[in-house]
């Protein structure tokens, strides 16, 4: 069977990645764990982990969009409030002014502040790096050479915490506490992997995944289904042995959400080819013919095609 080879900068797999960010630390066990196991302690010893609570807020706007996906947390840090952005960067190089993009989103809460006449909030930012560079810290004040004493205080002055998954280990990994947590970090570190590392590591995908599954959280299983078949460097074969390896019923359920996307695939491609025929001025009859599908059938297509294109 033909190797999968998603287009990892594609804007299909750019969602499934945001998907499952957004999936897995929208649980605030996940974030509490997530602080504990990552953040320097500095840090991580003044957040207040019982008083987080996720914001339905986003600060992401168009020029942003393409490199980050967020999440918010209000909380306090030694008893000030604060805002804790998890920032999840999904580019597979890394931007060389992330400055930029960090001042856009923060400029974006404390306008969006200003207009609800609140207090602005103080912003720490946290990125998740998953990618295969290597992303090495700079401050901002590098960006522009050597600059005299006196120019500083015309720059912008404020830091973020980087978190690369790079940076751990699998053995790291696979002790946290969460198993969420541990299945997401690991399944997102080797997201761009070929397929020889990948089944190098099978057995700790299998045992993550076992730790998933005894949770009981079928919504959360299939969208960890979802993303290995969207991103993972492997043939449905290999998948389907990973899966056998962890029970019967995850094989099942794996069974299902790949025909469903098969199915929603084919069903794609039918409906441009269809709303091609529409466009040189074919009529549902021939269509149907065509296709070799009920009449009915077809007009629910060319329905749902002339709802989202009006003009056809």
């Amino acid at each position: 069977m033909s190797k999968k080879k998603p287009t990892k900068e594609s804007q299909n797999i750019t969602n499934v990645h945001d998907k499952f960010f957004k999936e897995t630390f929208s649980r605030l066990e996940v974030v509490q764990n997530f602080i504990e196991e990552t953040l320097p302690v500095e840090y991580k010893s003044k957040i207040n982990l019982q008083n987080l609570v996720l914001s339905k807020d986003s600060f992401i706007d168009t020029s942003l969009e393409e490199h980050l996906a967020d999440l918010v947390y209000k909380t306090t840090f030694e008893g000030q409030e604060v805002l804790i952005t998890l920032l999840f960067e999904h580019k597979s190089y890394i931007d060389s002014f992330p400055h930029w993009q960090l001042l856009r989103y923060m400029t974006n809460v404390w306008e969006l502040e200003q207009k609800q006449k609140q207090k602005p909030s103080l912003v720490i930012s946290i990125i998740i790096h998953h990618g295969d560079s290597t992303w090495k810290k700079v401050p901002i004040q590098s960006y522009f050479g050597q600059l005299q004493a006196s120019l500083l205080p015309f720059l912008p002055e404020f830091d973020y915490i980087l978190v690369s998954l790079n940076d751990f280990s699998d053995k790291q990994i696979t002790e946290f506490k969460n198993a969420f947590l541990r299945t997401a970090a690991l399944l997102m570190k080797h997201s761009r992997d070929e397929e020889k590392k990948l089944l190098a590591i099978e057995s700790i995908i299998v045992d993550c995944l076992k730790s998933v599954e005894a949770l009981q959280d079928d919504d959360y299983m299939e969208t960890v289904i979802l993303y290995m078949n969207n991103t993972l460097d492997l043939t449905t074969n290999e998948l389907m042995i990973i899966f056998t390896k962890v029970s019967t019923i995850v094989t099942q359920k794996f069974m299902t959400v790949d025909q469903r996307i098969r199915i929603e695939a084919t069903e794609n491609v039918t409906l441009q080819y269809i709303k091609g025929m529409l466009e040189e001025g074919f009529n549902a009859d021939t269509i149907a013919k065509v296709f070799k599908l009920p009449i009915k059938k077809v007009q629910d297509i060319i329905q749902k095609i002339k709802d989202s294109n009006p003009n056809l």
